[in-house]
């Protein structure tokens, strides 16, 4: 009995010795840190410095979302949109949606136009930082940002006057029609 046990003991110990050599094997040595990125040139001037102005009217927001429909309704197209039009402090001043928009597109329109009116440039910008590693602070920024392609601040005289967002079709066919109405303001 007394060597049955013995043998056991060692086989045990034998078995334990490979696995105690692994625990203690050194630990892979760590990936070189990436070098630094170089530094970028930072502007003097802010590119989105654009004073605020007057309100736009809603006869005129009327003729930026007409322009805007046209776009969508371009043969071959027919993509179906909801379009909002707010003033410079991003409330709604102007909406349409288009018959059988999909009905979540009616709040994304008016994130869209208030993101391009408070922050001076078009919500694409933000689609666009989104898509780097480090974009994901922009969501920080303003839990109303809508960071998708189809926004444009309305500039008359030099001056932000409103906005224009579109949804409903892809964010770059959201983006076409938008700009288009964008355009009719100078």
């Amino acid at each position: 009995m007394r060597r049955v046990v013995v043998t056991l003991f060692a086989a045990c110990a034998a078995l334990a010795v490979p696995g105690a050599v692994l625990a203690q094997a050194p630990a892979p040595a760590p990936a070189p840190a990436p070098a630094p990125a170089a530094p970028t040139a930072i502007p003097d001037q802010m590119p989105f410095d654009v004073p605020y102005g007057a309100s736009i009217t809603v006869d005129r927001a009327a003729q930026v979302v007409a322009a805007a429909v046209a776009e969508a309704k371009k043969s071959p197209r027919n993509w179906k949109l909801a379009i909002s039009v707010v003033d410079p402090n991003g409330d709604l001043v102007y909406f349409y949606r288009m018959d059988q928009t999909q009905i979540a597109s009616v709040g994304i329109s008016q994130g869209k136009a208030r993101t391009a009116a408070r922050y001076r440039r078009p919500s694409q910008v933000f689609f666009n930082v989104m898509q780097t590693p480090a974009g994901a602070f922009a969501s920080t920024l303003d839990p109303t940002l809508v960071a998708s392609p189809g926004g444009f601040p309305l500039v008359e005289g030099g001056k932000i006057i409103g906005a224009i967002g579109c949804s409903g079709a892809t964010g770059d066919q959201d983006a076409v029609a938008c700009k288009a109405g964008a355009d009719t303001v100078k």
